[in-house]
């Protein structure tokens, strides 16, 4: 699957986190995001340091926003 890289993202994943950030590259299985976010239902976003490296096969989908 392709997607598209160095755009803003919403990525949902299946395990139900849900995470804001730049899609900066995919390697080897996974997909990683920098200035990302972690959002919740009912709470601001939480800023999360360095970089969040999620498998490819845990993203339930992604949305280019």
């Amino acid at each position: 699957m392709m997607y598209p890289t160095k755009r803003r993202v919403i990525v949902s994943t299946k395990t139900g986190k849900v995470f804001r950030g730049v899609l900066w590259a995919r390697r080897w299985g996974y997909v990683v995001l920098k200035r990302a976010e972690l959002l919740e239902p009912k709470a601001p976003p939480v800023a999360i340091d360095g970089e969040v490296i999620i498998e490819r096969s845990n993203v339930d989908f992604m949305q280019v926003v």
